[in-house]
C-alpha cells in the first residue's frame, strides 16, 4: 500500500517500440476527445479548457470532460469504454515510494475520490489504487491510480489514443507511458520532473494548439513547444513524448 506525495524527482526515459500507423490520413468527424481536469475546481483555468475544447472540436473531435468530484476511479476504469483519439489529464501527479524494505517507487495520477479504507480493497492491497496527497501537510487523502490500474483495473482497451498529461513527473519513469501503451495508445506526452502550474497551463496549451490546429508531427509539436517555453523556471521540467518512435507522426496518423 502506498502513500503518496505528487512532486518526487525523476529519472530519464529511455527506449522505445516502433509504431506502424498509416501513413497521410483524414481524420474521422465520429472520434472523441476526452478531458479530465482534476485540478479544477480548486485550480480552475476556463481560458485552458476553452482553448483545448476549441482544438479538438476543430479538429473533429467530440469532447467529453470531467472536472472536480466527478474525477474518480471509476473516471479512469471506464476510460476506454469512451474511445478516446485523443485524451488530456490535467492533474496532481507524481512518482511515489513503495513502502517496505526495497526502494520501489511508482508513478501516479490523482483522483478526486476521498480515501477510505474500505473501499477497493483488493486493488489497494495490488498497488493499483493508491493513498495520495498533495504535499506533506495535506490531510486531505485522495484515491490515486498507478500503471497497474491502467494494465489490469481499465475495463476496455484504448484506441490508439494520443495521450496528454499535463501534471508532474509522468515520464520521470517509463512505467505509467508502458500501461497506456498496453492498452493501446499510440503516444504519451508529459513533464518528467515536478512542473509549476503556471507554466503547466501555458505549455499545455500551446502544445495542443500545435498538435492539433497546426498538425504538426509529435516531435515538431514537442520541439516548438519547448522552443517557446523552456523548461520550468521553477523545477526544470521538460516535455517528453513516449515511445521515441512515434516522434515522426501526427495525430492524425496516429489516431487512424
Amino acid at each position: 500500500m502506498l502513500v503518496g506525495i505528487g512532486l518526487v524527482a525523476a529519472a530519464a526515459v529511455v527506449g522505445s517500440r516502433l509504431l506502424q500507423p498509416q501513413a497521410s490520413v483524414a481524420v474521422e468527424t465520429d472520434l472523441h476527445a476526452v478531458v479530465i481536469d482534476q485540478l479544477s475546481p480548486e485550480d480552475p483555468n476556463t481560458s485552458l479548457r476553452s482553448a483545448v475544447r476549441e482544438d479538438m472540436e476543430g479538429f473533429g473531435l467530440e469532447v467529453v470532460e470531467f472536472e472536480g468530484d466527478a474525477v474518480t476511479v471509476g473516471t479512469y476504469r471506464s476510460l476506454g469504454g469512451l474511445v478516446p483519439s485523443v485524451l488530456l489529464v490535467r492533474s496532481h501527479s507524481g512518482i511515489l515510494r513503495l513502502e517496505g524494505d526495497d526502494e520501489q517507487h511508482i508513478t501516479a495520477l490523482f483522483t478526486n475520490e476521498p480515501y477510505s479504507k474500505t473501499k477497493y480493497v483488493t486493488e489497494q492491497l495490488r498497488d493499483r489504487v493508491l493513498i495520495v496527497r498533495r504535499h506533506e501537510q495535506d490531510e486531505q487523502l485522495k484515491f490515486g491510480v498507478s500503471p497497474l490500474f491502467i494494465l489490469h483495473g481499465m475495463e476496455e482497451n484504448l484506441s490508439r489514443t494520443v495521450a496528454i498529461i499535463a501534471g508532474c513527473s509522468c515520464l520521470g519513469r517509463t512505467d505509467l507511458a508502458e500501461a497506456f501503451r498496453a492498452r493501446g495508445a499510440s503516444v504519451v506526452l508529459s513533464w518528467d520532473q515536478p512542473v509549476s502550474l503556471d507554466y503547466l497551463d501555458r505549455a499545455t496549451e500551446y502544445l495542443v494548439d500545435a498538435l492539433l490546429a497546426q498538425e504538426m508531427t509529435i516531435e515538431d509539436a514537442t520541439v516548438l513547444t519547448m522552443a517557446e517555453f523552456g523548461s520550468d523556471p521553477e523545477f526544470g521540467a521538460i516535455l517528453l513524448y513516449y515511445p521515441p518512435a512515434a516522434g515522426r507522426y501526427t495525430v492524425a496518423e496516429l489516431v487512424q
